[in-house]
């Protein structure tokens, strides 16, 4: 990890994006803990709970559509923020066969979730 990318942190209960919103990072979590809430015909439904070390946000900036969920820090929360400008770069600059892998595996997993999700 790069040594000057951006760290947040979020109080809890502090909602750190809506479902719907347009998304332009993702989140790493350093510390805490996140739930993940999508609400399907006016109900919410807890997808699941997110702690340090895991990815969250990735989705929409695979596919540049809006956030499918709601994230919010269940209790106080450190993240470092992954920006799609810095994704995009870093991807540039990797072997092609690694940038062809990843938008394989990317496809799949968009696949997949739109499956589940209908």
């Amino acid at each position: 990890m790069d040594s000057d990318l951006d760290r947040q942190v979020f109080e809890e209960e502090t909602v750190i994006f809506k479902q719907g919103e347009s998304a332009a990072c993702a989140y790493l979590i350093q510390s805490g803990r996140v739930e993940i809430v999508a609400t399907r015909d006016e109900e919410d439904i807890h997808l699941t709970s997110l702690k340090s070390g895991q990815l969250f946000g990735e989705m929409a900036l695979m596919d540049n559509k809006p956030r499918s969920a709601t994230a919010v820090a269940w209790e106080r929360t450190e993240v470092i923020v992954v920006r799609r400008e810095d994704i995009q770069r870093k991807l540039q600059e990797s072997d092609p066969f690694i940038r062809f892998w990843l938008e394989f595996l990317a496809e799949r997993v968009k696949d997949l979730t739109s499956r589940v999700t209908v």
